[in-house]
């Protein structure tokens, strides 16, 4: 069970709350639920262990899910969240919210005729809403326990999943079972016995725009006000991974919260591209700690195991590595942390991918006043010439990357240069790390290089400022360079595990062959075509193609979980 589960019922009236909630609350409590807070019009149950922090609106008709901050980093108060909660949450109020605070939250809000929920822009804490018995119901996962309180016209969305099927391993917004609404980042959502309807408060492409006006932030002082803000006083596990982001993070921290770190781990494979230890010791080495390595041997496939994450919403794409979010749990567990910290992210935000597209925001914001070492910069890093093919070539291909994609933040892109545009679609690809998964079993899983204020920051800077010189993460690195060691300032190189998950899951062909072409996606006829002919090991270890089978394993299992459920619904 997740370490961050909660649902919020708010009902039409308090007869149908009273009448829900004397239903549900024998197999809730069976389950380990309990009863946070109850208002004649609004109730919050969690099970004992989670770690969701719930606050009640001070006149008992909203409720604050999660950890909130503002513009300075300080931590709201219990008292200040529950102010936040009372007051009425409207598209204006939640533009208020969202820009004189931020954090990991999810605020519900009880009006006359309907339930208002606002997610916050990182999406760190998932909601999805629906109806129920005269109530509107909110939860960010789906375990077993709440069987009792799923929409009476549960089903599967087949479009929706041949959709997903199509874009295998990317995120998406929507959902694949019916009944269901999912609350985008940043969004505002109304649910009520009239409907659904959704309002972006938060954009990607909005913050772009309007950063053009203002000053560029300092990313430094941003990050480590968000990086320090988020680890708070409590302990943690962090992930080491000897790359740039992490050591980031590692620097941002202060010395006091460094001090309760109780492990700083980097996985590594015997294969000299995939172990990265040097690296991370010096990160680690650098402020007194010790490095601890855990070396990997491949991945346990099973039914089972790929069933625990099956309960989400979606398919849990964040739980492609089973071993490693299976080790990062249990060291949350051993070691009394509070959760996992990671630089998951850091590549989007302070954009590494090489794009020659980055000569097109040079031109499209500069315009006559484009600098020719910059174009010069972007061929270099990429490959490219300067001749119209190059440039067309690169246009083609960011169109294809753009079609059929589906998510808010990409419902407005107007005045968006090419590659500002590839970052926004990867920060819409990094809600993935957001998601489900086993690792967050004892203890959330906080990426603070996702956080509202560091992906702002990284918005308003140009995608050329950003990458000054060709170079990735140019910006990041400079803000951080007395922080981090100059072996992983200088380093140009990622750790590569290609060879190492093909060859692990190459050992799990028989399972996955049977797991797959015997099971539900191959009998609704949704599987890719020509998958028997890729699942062998000559294919796995020199073409790759790994990520896909683990994903489409992933869905199985997600299929077949909520087929079941469906099914016993049904009875």
């Amino acid at each position: 069970m997740a370490a961050d589960a909660y649902v919020v019922l708010v009902g039409d009236s308090a007869a149908s709350l009273e009448a829900l909630s004397r239903t549900i609350a024998r197999r809730l409590a069976g389950a380990g639920w309990r009863r946070r807070f109850v208002h004649p019009f609004i109730a919050v149950y969690a099970p004992s262990t989670s770690r969701v922090e719930v606050v009640a609106a001070l006149d008992g008709h909203g409720a604050f899910v999660g950890e909130m901050f503002d513009n300075a980093g300080r931590s709201l108060s219990a008292a200040e969240r529950g102010a936040l909660a009372c007051r009425a949450l409207g598209a204006d109020r939640a533009r208020e919210i969202v820009s004189s605070y931020w954090g990991r939250y999810a605020l519900i809000r009880r009006t006359s005729d309907e339930a208002a929920v606002l997610r916050d822009p990182s999406g760190a804490v998932e909601a999805v809403a629906w109806r129920k018995e005269g109530c509107s119901v909110i939860a960010p996962n789906a375990p077993p326990a709440l069987d009792c309180l799923l929409p009476d016209d549960i089903a599967i969305d087949w479009d929706s999943l041949e959709r997903l099927m199509a874009r295998s391993g990317g995120y998406r917004h929507e959902l694949a079972l019916s009944g269901f609404a999912p609350v985008a980042a940043g969004a505002l959502l109304n649910i009520g016995p009239a409907g659904v309807q959704s309002h972006q408060i938060w954009r990607p492409s909005e913050v772009y725009r309007t950063a053009r006006e203002r000053s560029r932030p300092d990313l430094r002082e941003v990050v480590d006000r968000a990086v320090q803000a988020l680890a708070g006083e409590a302990s943690w596990v962090a992930e080491v991974s000897g790359g740039l982001d992490s050591a980031i993070v590692a620097g941002a921290l202060s010395d006091r919260q460094r001090s309760r770190v109780t492990q700083w781990v980097n996985h590594f494979v015997d294969d000299p591209e995939g172990d990265e230890r040097d690296f991370a010791r010096a990160v680690v080495e650098r402020h007194g700690y010790r490095l601890t390595e855990v070396r990997r041997e491949g991945l346990m496939l099973s039914a089972a195991r790929l069933a625990e994450s099956a309960n989400a919403f979606r398919p849990a794409v964040n739980d492609l590595d089973t071993d490693y979010n299976d080790d990062i749990a249990a060291r949350v567990e051993g070691s009394s942390a509070y959760g996992s910290l990671t630089g998951q992210g850091g590549d989007v935000v302070f954009f590494q991918m090489p794009s020659f597209l980055i000569a097109f925001d040079e031109v499209r914001e500069r315009r006559l006043h484009a600098r020719v070492e910059v174009l010069h910069s972007a061929a270099r890093w990429t490959g490219q010439s300067l001749w119209p093919g190059a440039w067309m070539k690169a246009r083609r291909a960011h169109a294809l990357a753009l079609r059929g994609r589906q998510h808010p933040w990409l419902d407005d892109l107007q005045g968006v240069p090419p590659a500002k545009a590839t970052q926004i679609i990867g920060l819409v690809n990094s809600q993935a790390f957001q998601g489900h998964a086993v690792r967050s079993r004892h203890g959330p899983c906080v990426n603070p290089l996702l956080s509202q204020p560091v992906m702002e920051a990284g918005l308003a800077w140009s995608a050329v400022d950003l990458t000054w010189g060709g170079r990735d993460r140019y910006a990041a690195r400079a803000a951080y360079a007395d922080a981090i060691p100059s072996s992983v300032f200088n380093r140009r190189s990622k750790g590569e595990l290609g060879a190492f998950y093909g060859e692990a899951v190459a050992r799990n062909l028989d399972f996955l062959r049977s797991y797959l072409l015997e099971g539900e996606l191959a009998g609704a006829g949704i599987l890719p075509r020509g998958l028997a002919d890729d699942m062998t090991r000559e294919a796995l270890v020199w073409r790759g193609g790994f990520p896909r089978l683990l994903t489409l394993a992933l869905t199985e299992a997600w299929l077949r979980r909520w087929q079941a459920r469906i099914a016993a619904c049904r009875v």
